[in-house]
């Protein structure tokens, strides 16, 4: 029973992590320097469309980026509902250390 609650556990905590951050949302809202050149985002906008892009050039009104298929995409930051930065590192060793307490840590 103690191995499969452990399990669950584990399940549970893996799902709950992911491998993306947010980095501008209804909290936190967008600054200057959210947003970094050449790197890989996921972009929802305030009708609901999700856009990955890399991130080509940012100004005050716009945000201009390539997918992954090469088309070029330019998004109003009036219409950004929220922007997700893809952080494999990070999500991977929030796994490793749950996955760590579940087994040495005894129940």
């Amino acid at each position: 029973m103690k191995k499969l609650f452990a399990v669950i556990v584990l399940m549970v905590l893996l799902s709950v992590t992911s491998c993306q951050t947010r980095v501008v949302s209804s909290v936190k809202p967008m600054q200057k320097n959210s947003i970094e050149l050449y790197k890989k985002y996921t972009i929802q906008t305030q009708d609901a469309k999700e856009v990955k892009v890399e991130v080509v050039r940012v100004d005050d009104e716009k945000i201009y980026g390539k997918t992954k298929s090469g088309e070029e995409v330019v998004i109003n930051k009036s219409d950004v509902r929220e922007v997700r930065k893809f952080n494999l590192l990070p999500s991977i060793a929030i796994g490793v250390a749950a996955v760590a307490a579940v087994i040495f840590i005894p129940m």
